[in-house]
């Protein structure tokens, strides 16, 4: 997960970048493309990638696909609007999203220690939405949203990870999500009807063609990087620690946003994400996923 988050921060860079010229699908389609790029020349050095990707079950790629680019719009927005400690503050509800989905979707059930982490991680995360109410509104909502789409995503991903390889999935995913994010750049994305924030973010590199471009390369290599690290996370975690151990990135992107982006580090955010942290901690070691 280390590798996780450091390819998030370098996809946060790039965003904040890319922003100042392009819409969001078009963001995406540009790392969509790079990683699309990146398999091509995996599988003309092994031709079994190409032959593993015609084999594949495909209606199931598709779903999982189309929800991920649901989600992946979602995060873009917030790593674009918000500052990013506060993102990956949100990012907390994970966890209590893979514990919900397992109950529902495959009848398992979390150790009975591990719910004192899902407590502790709701309490902090309720104190942090009780604080940014008035300043962000209903468009809290959106990262909320993103969290737990792509905490579904990462469950599929998992069932995926059990036949395949990790270079195939890729492939197919950005395949499918190139044609969805470059449809959704010509309709345009006013058809998102997404809002806009009432928090103000800063780019780390000045405007200019040659950051754009350095920009453009760095969104197509990270975003590749972070669905990578993930889905080898998901070979050797349940679902629950999986997204537990992705929330410790809360103060690697604090401290980044602080250094880098200039965001102040509220004060009144340290308790509460410090009891997320101790509770996907928590999380992480005592979960035991059990069938019920």
């Amino acid at each position: 997960m280390a590798g996780n988050v450091f390819a998030y921060f370098l996809l946060a860079v790039a965003i904040r970048q890319l922003k100042l010229d392009l819409s969001y699908p078009e963001i995406l389609a540009i790392r969509s493309a790079g990683g699309l790029a990146i398999g091509l020349a995996l599988g003309w050095r092994d031709r079994k990638l190409f032959r593993e990707v015609w084999r594949s079950r495909l209606p199931l790629h598709l779903a999982r696909s189309a929800l991920h680019a649901m989600g992946a719009i979602a995060v873009v927005w917030s790593v674009a609007n918000l500052p990013l400690g506060l993102v990956a503050s949100i990012e907390f509800s994970g966890p209590l999203f893979a514990a919900a989905i397992g109950a529902f979707a495959f009848r398992t059930r979390p150790a009975r220690f591990a719910w004192i982490g899902f407590g502790l991680i709701f309490a902090g995360a309720a104190a942090i939405v009780f604080q940014y109410m008035d300043v962000i509104g209903f468009a809290i909502i959106i990262p909320f949203a993103g969290v737990g789409i792509l905490t579904c995503t990462n469950i599929m991903l998992g069932v995926l990870s059990e036949r395949q390889s990790t270079r195939s999935i890729l492939f197919l995913m950005n395949i499918i999500q190139l044609a969805i994010f470059v449809a959704l750049s010509i309709v345009g994305s006013e058809a998102l009807k997404l809002p806009s924030s009432a928090l103000t973010t800063t780019t780390l590199f000045a405007h200019g063609t040659a950051t754009l471009l350095f920009a453009v390369v760095l969104m197509a290599v990270s975003g590749y990087m972070t669905q990578a690290s993930l889905s080898q996370a998901t070979r050797h975690g349940t679902a629950v620690q999986v997204a537990a151990l992705d929330t410790l990135r809360i103060p690697a992107l604090a401290g980044a946003g602080a250094l880098l982006f200039g965001e102040p580090l509220n004060q009144s955010l340290v308790i509460p994400s410090a009891i997320i942290m101790c509770g996907a901690i928590l999380t992480a070691y005592l979960d035991r996923s059990k069938r019920g």
